[in-house]
């Protein structure tokens, strides 16, 4: 879903790149079978800038640590 995601918007928007990071909890695991509450797997997708420079990849995932 992620990679739709930044595909979407780049290429609508032409953009010089994308970063896109998704926190999802999975309810196969909190609804049926192991029953744990709180499972959530994150997932990143980048294009552009974000793929070829790193340090934009850190700027994005900083700036997100700090909104929480």
């Amino acid at each position: 879903m992620s990679a739709q995601i930044v595909e979407a918007v780049d290429s609508s928007l032409n953009t010089r790149g994308v970063a896109v990071l998704i926190e999802a909890e999975h309810t196969c695991m909190s609804m049926r079978g192991v029953k744990k509450h709180g499972v959530s797997t994150v997932t990143t997708q980048f294009s552009g800038v974000f793929r070829t420079q790193p340090n934009e990849q850190i700027r994005f995932l900083t700036l997100l640590r700090g909104a929480r």
